[in-house]
């Protein structure tokens, strides 16, 4: 079975559409943060409401269901704070917020015989930790998930990560931060047990033409704009 995690789409639909629409696989797996930064973030969610067997609830997306802080980066709080005021909150409707309910905290689940724990930042701290490769380390040598997981799926970072081939980050469908301007995804086939990272290219262009006129900062746009070129 082919397991595609996605991460990270942060209201970017065009990315995600070009990712998905370009691979083959039997579920999805998303890890949180469909919303903010992005302009699409409606037709994001209606997207995983019709492709993806299992959800997990960002720093984003429950900031947009609580009003509480994302508790994101400082170099990316200004901007966070400002697309959700002024497009996650604006744009999205009951039915969408309603469907971000759904999305779980964690979870540990087996699926064609692996058992997975997935959480969208860190099995320590969900929503806001990060796993980079100390805690990732930690976490490693926890009997708690060493001894009773397969795979350990995180995201947040934005970043690609494969540790000891047990910890996988997908880095970001939405929002890489590596300013390689392409989408990334993993691939994982539960037969033979590989691991594939993915790339993808997509068209950026249009996504911030329909981004373009929701900010009307261009101070912040413009520090926004240098993730996806």
């Amino acid at each position: 079975m082919k397991l595609m995690v996605i991460s990270d789409a942060h209201g970017n639909f065009d990315a995600l559409e070009a990712a998905c629409n370009g691979e083959k696989y039997d579920k999805l797996i998303f890890l949180g943060d469909a919303v903010d930064y992005g302009p699409d973030p409606g037709q994001v969610l209606d997207f995983l409401k019709s492709n993806s067997d299992a959800n997990i609830m960002g720093n984003h997306d429950n900031s947009v269901l609580t009003g509480s802080s994302c508790n994101c980066s400082f170099d990316m709080l200004e901007l966070s704070d400002y697309t959700r005021e002024n497009i996650s909150m604006k744009l999205l409707g009951k039915n969408d917020l309603d469907f971000l309910k759904t999305f779980k905290l964690n979870m540990d689940i087996e699926i064609d015989g692996k058992r997975f724990y997935m959480a969208h930042a860190s099995p320590y701290n969900n929503l806001d930790g990060y796993l980079f490769a100390n805690e990732a380390e930690k976490v490693f040598r926890d009997k708690q998930f060493f001894d009773g997981h397969d795979y350990i799926l995180i995201g947040h970072t934005h970043f690609m990560m494969l540790y000891r081939n047990k910890i996988i980050n997908p880095g970001s469908v939405g929002q890489p931060r590596d300013f390689t301007g392409k989408p990334s995804y993993v691939i994982i086939d539960t037969d033979d047990s590989s691991i594939a990272f993915k790339r993808v290219k997509y068209n950026s262009e249009k996504m911030l033409e329909k981004l373009r006129p929701l900010m009307h900062d261009d101070i912040l746009y413009n520090k926004l704009k240098k993730y996806y070129i």
